[in-house]
């Protein structure tokens, strides 16, 4: 958890900087800058593969230790930035550390715990990841607030220094052992769902589970050779209908970020400070409710958790949708009603869906299994500004449907995963009772 908070923290500092960097360091231009991130987040693609086999080869401890070098190595490279090639080559470096990332901590967590102790530790740690990006960001906005020349470099220092610090931390060895490498899917005794966990311990002092008992095969499990490799995942339909189902969903996560801002002040002609706002809301309550949220759900199978919560998340886009129906001021309620609701479909199918990719495939695939999950986030975050782009303006309408249609599907791909391969996706008191 120190590892984590401290990490996340100097991202958060980083976060209002990471294209304004650029542009008050060299002398490259907003449209220059732009391009180099768009050309090193697609150069980065093929590292998620690499990333998952390294995650497999070497564990995801050391991985997770080379993220942080990595990372480090590539912010201290922003000071050197002088030119386009420049820029595109140390935000490569920082993307690929980024790619190691998700392949490595969803493995690092799910090795340190288990059944509905897994969800639980998902949701405590994004729980402090948020409010440690909160807190940090804070602190960076200070910084840059005080308009000392020398404050951008200092914030790139201060993030590369607690990347160099968390992989120190994660250095430090785990007493708890890591699972057997041929125990099934996620089996193991899981203690009482609606316990959270103690915010004081450790990952490995949290509610011991019971002794492990292992699950019945489920649909491609048999695969799951201790030389299990890429051929395992790509032949097992359940984990393609989970990839297929995440991909969809993932067009969701773009309300926030990406679609209100420029929906509420662009095209609604609302004040400019709604979509901040609304943001702070949603992160707030994330940091007080996310792991009470998750603890109340463990008794409920991972599938219709993420059902659940992409019903929500299309209920907020039917909110979004109808906004231009209502009068001048409503709007603005309408709007928190929506993000509410988002915020609520997020805390709910989050945890689930990260410890059901963490656990899903065969654990001598996991790694890759995990880098080929992230990458579904790619597809929405390449896509889905220049769906924006094209339809918010004009035919904001049609956009609304579209993400309505894909969201569905994603909460219905889940839930025809759960008919797939039942076991898989069923709660981890249901998983114990069948092992």
């Amino acid at each position: 958890m120190a590892a984590t908070s401290l990490d996340t923290f100097g991202v958060g500092m980083f976060t209002p900087l990471s294209f304004l960097f650029f542009l008050l360091t060299t002398d490259l231009t907003v449209t220059e800058v732009g391009w180099g991130a768009s050309l090193a987040t697609l150069l980065s693609i093929p590292f998620s593969p690499l990333a998952g086999s390294a995650v497999d080869r070497w564990g995801p401890r050391a991985c997770l230790i080379a993220n942080n070098v990595l990372a480090a190595a590539g912010y201290l490279c922003y000071l050197l930035v002088d030119s386009l090639h420049a820029l595109v080559a140390s935000m490569l470096v920082v993307l690929c550390a980024e790619r190691l990332y998700w392949a490595a901590w969803p493995a690092f967590v799910a090795d340190l715990a288990e059944g509905a102790e897994l969800d639980r530790w998902y949701a405590f740690t994004a729980a402090g990841k948020n409010a440690s990006v909160a807190l940090g960001g804070a602190v960076g906005g200070f910084v840059l607030g005080t308009g000392w020349s020398g404050a951008p470099l200092l914030i790139v220092v201060l993030n590369a220094a607690t990347s160099v610090l968390t992989a120190f931390l994660f250095r430090r060895p785990s007493p708890r052992s890591r699972p057997a490498e041929g125990a099934g899917r996620d089996s193991s005794a899981a203690p009482d769902p609606s316990a959270a966990p103690d915010p004081g311990a450790t990952p490995h002092t949290t509610a011991a589970p019971g002794p492990k008992t292992e699950d019945p095969p489920t649909i491609g499990e048999e695969a799951a050779a201790p030389q299990a490799g890429w051929g395992t995942i790509l032949r097992d339909r359940v984990l393609l209908c989970l990839l297929a189902s995440h991909a969809a969903l993932t067009f969701g996560w773009l309300i926030p970020t990406v679609i209100l801002p420029v929906y509420l002040v662009e095209v609604r002609a609302l004040p400019t400070w709604l979509p901040s706002t609304t943001l702070m809301v949603s992160s707030l309550l994330i940091v007080v409710g996310q792991t009470y949220v998750t603890g109340r759900l463990g008794a409920v199978g991972r599938g219709r958790v993420i059902s659940w919560g992409a019903g929500l998340i299309l209920s907020a886009v039917g909110l979004l949708a109808a906004v231009p129906a209502v009068g001048e001021a409503a709007m603005v309620v309408v709007v928190f009603v929506a993000v509410l609701l988002f915020t609520a479909g997020q805390m709910t199918a989050t945890p689930a869906f990260v410890a059901l990719s963490a656990t899903a495939s065969p654990p001598q695939a996991r790694g890759r299994f995990l880098a080929l999950f992230n990458l579904t986030w790619t597809l929405s975050a390449v896509a889905g500004p220049a769906l924006v782009g094209v339809l918010i303006e004009r035919h904001s309408a049609v956009l609304w449907a579209v993400l309505a249609a894909l969201v569905a599907l994603g909460g219905l791909g889940y839930r025809l995963t759960g008919r797939l391969a039942p076991h898989l996706l069923a709660s981890p008191q249901v998983r114990q009772a069948t092992s």
